[in-house]
């Protein structure tokens, strides 16, 4: 953490902060320099003006307390956080006074990680213009996470540098919490993986003893004579059976190889690396969209393997246990196993500058 960002973070939990604005330091100057000259030559006009300047001086620290006075803060967080996608993150400000107004109040998040550097990037915030006595006002600030995993929240910090621009007082209030974000969702072909085709809108589903029936075929030699639709076969004249579903649909496992190079150089573990983060998007757009195709979903690394999301179920436990995934190093680890039985996808860690193959399907 640079020298930068240690002051910067300080400065954010600090439960009550002040300091000039680059309008105040200028305005202090001259106020130093009117009482020097006051001072000097004994004029009474320049005494006059120096008490009027210091005047503003404390009338703007007064109404810039009374602006954070008895302020009550509520976060609303987003249910879902993708990696690069842009959040909205809902605030809503509380004015408990019963009869003064707070006027331009900014308040910023505070992450439990090392901010990031002010000159490089300011952190989210929303602006609040006024606020009316014993009423609540509601801001978004939008923020867009740069990557997968749990990020904390320390809390808000609220700043105004109301009435004149002097003097920016700010307050810390904890807020404490944490988020996971989920993975950057990328478009895949799920259809190609799961064997249907372009048109399909329905998830292939095996032929089997099942209770939905598909559709009506001409009978085979070997069918089962049970199958046989016989009024439908009797207005044909011919026989024809039901065609039915198995009671257990498509089940894709996706193979993702998590294990990190051990003996490679700093700069082709940061590629190996980068294009890891491409895997376990493309890992989760896969889940997402053979779900929605009515297929059981598991994803399967060397560390273990992720919950078995049912057909037609929410990905977000598997998009959770993509966005906590951790590599494990390549000497020693386990290797990396199919299971039996069902569709099996294998998703490529190719770095940049590689050709990129597609997954193979067994």
């Amino acid at each position: 953490m640079s020298r930068a960002q240690r002051k910067a973070r300080r400065r954010a939990t600090r439960r009550r902060s002040f300091r000039f604005t680059r309008e105040g330091k200028v305005f202090v100057s001259v106020t130093l320099g009117v009482g020097l000259a006051a001072v000097n030559t004994g004029n009474n006009l320049l005494y006059l003006v120096l008490g009027l300047m210091l005047s503003l001086l404390l009338v703007s620290g007064a109404l810039s307390d009374v602006a954070l006075w008895k302020l009550r803060f509520r976060r609303r967080l987003p249910r879902r956080l993708f990696a690069g996608a842009p959040a909205l993150v809902e605030l809503a400000v509380t004015n408990g006074k019963g009869r003064l107004p707070s006027y331009a109040l900014e308040v910023r998040e505070v992450f439990a990680d090392p901010l990031p550097d002010p000159e490089e990037a300011a952190p989210p915030r929303a602006f609040f213009l006024k606020i009316e006595p014993a009423s609540t006002a509601h801001a978004t600030y939008r923020w867009t996470p740069p990557r997968r995993g749990r990020h904390g929240l320390r809390g808000l910090q609220i700043l105004t540098r109301y009435p004149f621009g002097l003097i920016e007082k700010g307050r810390f209030l904890p807020a404490e919490a944490e988020l996971v974000v989920y993975p950057a969702r990328t478009p895949v072909d799920v259809r190609s993986v799961l064997g249907a085709s372009p048109g399909d809108r329905a998830a292939p589903r095996r032929l089997g003893h099942g209770g939905e029936v598909t559709g009506l075929r001409e009978y085979r030699d070997g069918d089962d004579a049970r199958a046989i639709h016989w009024r439908r076969s009797a207005a044909l004249d011919r026989l024809v059976v039901r065609e039915r579903a198995a009671d257990v649909n498509a089940r894709l496992a996706i193979l993702l190889d998590d294990a990190e190079p051990a003996h490679a150089s700093d700069a082709d573990r940061a590629l190996w690396r980068a294009a890891f983060e491409v895997a376990v998007s493309e890992a989760a757009s896969l889940a997402e969209a053979a779900l929605a195709l009515e297929a059981a979903v598991e994803v399967r690394t060397r560390a273990g393997a992720s919950p078995l999301a049912l057909p037609g179920a929410p990905p977000d436990a598997i998009w959770r246990w993509l966005a906590l995934l951790e590599t494990v190093p390549a000497d020693g680890a386990p290797p990396l196993e199919a299971p039996r039985g069902g569709l099996v996808h294998r998703v490529a860690v190719v770095r940049q500058g590689e050709d990129e193959g597609e997954g193979e399907a067994a």
